[in-house]
């Protein structure tokens, strides 16, 4: 007969990875709200909007990399983008076999529309923090984030 080893039980509401997936649902939820009406964006395509708003010229290969995102979601998105003519792709000059995008104008107006609302959608969400709470709340995402990558190697 196996031996029943007794454990603390998991209660799921105070466990802290649901909890935080929880969390970034909701506040998913809220950011979307900015950009999924008046301009149709997914989540994705919000993403590597915001991305070459910042870092022009990447690969979708570098775009998976920063996103987070699975190879098959930032290649949909970006068929879709560059049929909505957000984005445009050329070839890389110093590697033919490689792709760079950057938004178009069409692209690049509609992430200089959309950064100040997400940033206040922001701000907005953080007025739940004092400013302290704010800067500890960065300090331990970072930290937690490190930990997490070190567990993964």
């Amino acid at each position: 007969m196996q031996k029943t080893v007794k454990h603390k039980p998991l209660i799921l509401n105070k466990f802290f990875p649901y909890r935080f997936s929880i969390l970034q649902q909701a506040i998913s939820e809220n950011i979307a709200s900015v950009y999924t009406g008046e301009f149709d964006l997914s989540r994705h395509e919000w993403r590597i909007l915001a991305i070459l708003g910042e870092q022009s010229g990447l690969s979708a290969k570098q775009i998976t990399l920063l996103t987070s995102l699975e190879k098959m979601q930032i290649s949909r998105a970006i068929n879709s983008m560059r049929s909505n003519e957000l984005i445009k792709e050329t070839v890389n000059i110093k590697d033919k076999r490689f792709t760079q995008l950057y938004l178009t104008d069409k692209g690049q107006k509609i992430y200089q529309i959309l950064v100040p609302r997400v940033l206040n959608k922001e701000k907005e969400l953080l007025t739940a923090l004092s400013k302290d709470e704010q800067k500890k709340l960065n300090q331990l995402l970072d930290k937690l984030h490190q930990k997490a990558t070190l567990l993964l190697e």
